[in-house]
Parts: structure tokens; C-alpha cells; sequence
């Protein structure tokens, strides 16, 4: 059982290794990172202005990583940094006109990808994938709480 496990958690894994692939060959095809891309995505479904504290929680990543990519950004002239209207201390991340209508088209020609990928499986796959993904990933963050509350000594 065990071991009948453990070929399912390695399929699982070389899975999910590949769709991260196939999402950072589609990014750099279109001269934009993964991490990029996810930015992108999101600021655009938000109207073009997120503070950058939202974004790394969105898009689980880290600050590090997130003022990178806002740097790249910037550089390029398609997003800029701002103080909150509502919280000074809150830094927002701001598309600019440029910077919306490469989002724009970004993440409309993302969408028609996954919408390919996706109707290339039957609709009860498709539904029965995502949910299955989402309790996993509830799963997994139950059991690292669990982990994380029982261990005291972090070590392997």
C-alpha cells in the first residue's frame, strides 16, 4: 500500500513539476517571466492596482520576489509604486496606460490557453480536477499546521 502510495505521490510530483513547466515555457514564448505573468494576471483581474503586500499573498510568493518583478516593471515603464490614498504606509503596485494594455493582452491570450487545455477534457474531468486539486491543497495546509504545531525541532 505504501509503496502503490508513494508511485501516486511521484506521478503527483512529476506532474506538478510539468505544469509548472508548461506555464514558464508559455511566460518566456511572450518575453515575460512565470512570476511575471502571475503578476501581471493578477493586477489586470484587479483593476491594475494592488498593494504589493496582496500580491505576494495572492500569488504566494515572497517580497524578494514580488519588488523584483515590480522592478522589472517599472524599468520597462508598465507598472510604478505608490503610496496607498488610504494608508500611507501601504505600498500599492499601479499599472500604468502601457502597462494595462500588455496586461490586458497577456492575460486574455493566458485565459484562451487554459480554455484550450481545459475543453481538450471532458466537462466532468475538468470540474472533478479542480475541486480534487483545491481539497488536496486544503489538505496539505492542514497537515503542514499539523506538522508545524507538533515539531518543535524543525530538523530532517
Amino acid at each position: 500500500m505504501e509503496r502503490t502510495m508513494d508511485a501516486l505521490l511521484d506521478r503527483y510530483f512529476d506532474t506538478w513539476l510539468g505544469m509548472d513547466a508548461v506555464y514558464e515555457k508559455w511566460a518566456a514564448h511572450r518575453g515575460v517571466t512565470f512570476n511575471m505573468l502571475g503578476v501581471f494576471d493578477l493586477l489586470h483581474r484587479q483593476g491594475g492596482v494592488l498593494p504589493q503586500a496582496e500580491l505576494c499573498r495572492r500569488l504566494h510568493l515572497s517580497k524578494q520576489t514580488v519588488a523584483s518583478v515590480v522592478d522589472s516593471l517599472e524599468k520597462r515603464g508598465l507598472a510604478l509604486r505608490r503610496a496607498s490614498e488610504t494608508d500611507r504606509r501601504t505600498r500599492e503596485v499601479c499599472l500604468t496606460g502601457e502597462g494595462r494594455a500588455a496586461a490586458r493582452a497577456l492575460s486574455e491570450a493566458l485565459r484562451r490557453f487554459e480554455r484550450r487545455a481545459f475543453a481538450m477534457l471532458p466537462p466532468e474531468e475538468q470540474h472533478a480536477l479542480v475541486e480534487a486539486s483545491c481539497r488536496l491543497q486544503q489538505s496539505m495546509a492542514a497537515a503542514l499546521e499539523e506538522e508545524l504545531a507538533a515539531d518543535a525541532d524543525p530538523s530532517f
